[in-house]
């Protein structure tokens, strides 16, 4: 653990600004600036944190901050926000809020019971704009969202920096920094029920995932791995009856005229008796299988510049064993199904912190479980499994 002060001053004339808040992203660990814009965090984990300073009327600063090699205070300059050139270029949707914000609530909260207790105190700070092409939705907010998780018992200011989603692939993507603020009862059922809730979100998440494979103990902790190998399908066309030939090679029957297509990548993988299809939508312009045997999850994180970093080909399906997936994401008559995702690196590696988490969220791709869960299992980087007594 570490501490991390300076000062926060305009970027324009270094007047020192008051009641800036200051926090590390994703955790409880933040305060508001005193009169001389000075802040001082302290108990910061080590390794790589986000530094997230917000305050009314200026642009949102975020600094990766390495702990262990910081030595001296930081001055950080905030720059007023260009609101009279943001009006110009975007236009707002005049009825985006009443047409669009279901669709927002859905994959910004999530899908997952835990997601459905979570309510949007301030919805009307959001305003929605579309692409020419109308194929992209993006939604912006005037000021920082706050969020009641009352399954977790968290309230949380999120300062949301983008969303957009694109409707043709039915794929959302959000960028953004919150802060955690513990909710308070007197109740102490209560305060039992967000203990429990909160293992709960923790085991299976991402962020118990990678500390495992940190601590190589994927495997004991429920993990299983396996290679994903997902192609584009390929049609070729051919007659439904092909033509007949006798032994000397000459046509004895002609093709028939009705041709059908079929898929010769889907052909070619299920050959391989190493592989196994995964059951996917017939729409999709892709086939998928899986390497039968299971990866050793030891060897996917590697050592880039003395620091652990995620790197696998194709893509990883992770199956964790411990809890079964929610029978609303399960098809008619399947039950106890673990709960399973998919991974896939947006760049060559992904850097992981000493707690788990990404030094770069935006560097995986997740799909499955861990795409649905989003605010509804969000849980602060500052958050600390404790065993569970008898």
């Amino acid at each position: 653990m570490t501490v991390i002060e300076g000062r926060v001053v305009d970027g324009i004339d270094r007047r020192p600004l008051a009641l800036a808040n200051v926090f590390i992203s994703n955790s409880t660990n933040g305060q508001t600036t005193d009169e001389q814009g000075r802040f001082r965090l302290t108990a910061v984990p080590s390794g790589v944190v986000n530094l997230v300073v917000t305050y009314v009327g200026y642009e949102t600063f975020s600094l990766p901050v390495r702990t262990d090699t910081l030595r001296r205070p930081l001055e950080i300059l905030l720059l007023p926000k260009a609101t009279e050139l943001q009006a110009v270029t975007i236009k707002r949707l005049r009825n985006g809020y009443q047409d669009y914000f279901p669709l927002f609530q859905e994959h910004f909260m999530g899908q997952t019971a835990f997601s459905k207790t979570c309510k949007l105190l301030n919805p009307k700070a959001l305003w929605f704009s579309m692409s020419e092409d109308q194929t992209t939705l993006t939604v912006q907010a005037d000021e920082p969202l706050l969020i009641e998780n009352e399954a977790l018992g968290y309230r949380v200011h999120y300062t949301l920096e983008s969303f957009t989603y694109v409707f043709r692939g039915g794929y959302a993507s959000q960028l953004g920094y919150c802060r955690f603020e513990e909710m308070a009862t007197k109740k102490s059922k209560k305060r039992e029920r967000w203990t429990a809730n909160r293992r709960k979100a923790y085991l299976g998440s991402p962020q118990h995932f990678f500390a495992s494979l940190l601590e190589k103990r994927a495997t004991p902790q429920g993990f299983t791995v396996y290679k994903l190998i997902r192609q584009n399908k390929r049609f070729v066309s051919a007659p439904r009856v092909p033509e007949g030939r006798d032994s000397l090679g000459r046509v004895v029957r002609p093709a028939s005229p009705e041709r059908i297509s079929f898929d010769t990548t889907d052909l070619a993988l299920s050959r391989d008796p190493a592989l196994r299809k995964v059951a996917g939508n017939p729409f999709d312009r892709y086939v998928q299988y899986l390497v039968n045997q299971p990866l050793d999850a030891s060897t996917l994180v590697q050592s880039e510049n003395n620091r652990p970093v995620l790197r696998f080909d194709q893509h990883l399906y992770v199956v964790y064993d411990r809890e079964v997936e929610e029978s609303q994401f399960l098809k008619p008559g399947q039950k106890n199904v673990p709960q399973t995702s998919v991974l896939t690196l947006t760049d060559s590696a992904a850097g992981i912190e000493p707690n788990g988490h990404l030094s770069e969220p935006l560097s995986i791709l997740f799909e499955g479980r861990w795409a649905r869960e989003k605010m509804g299992e969000l849980l602060p980087l500052d958050y600390v499994l404790t065993p569970q007594t008898p």
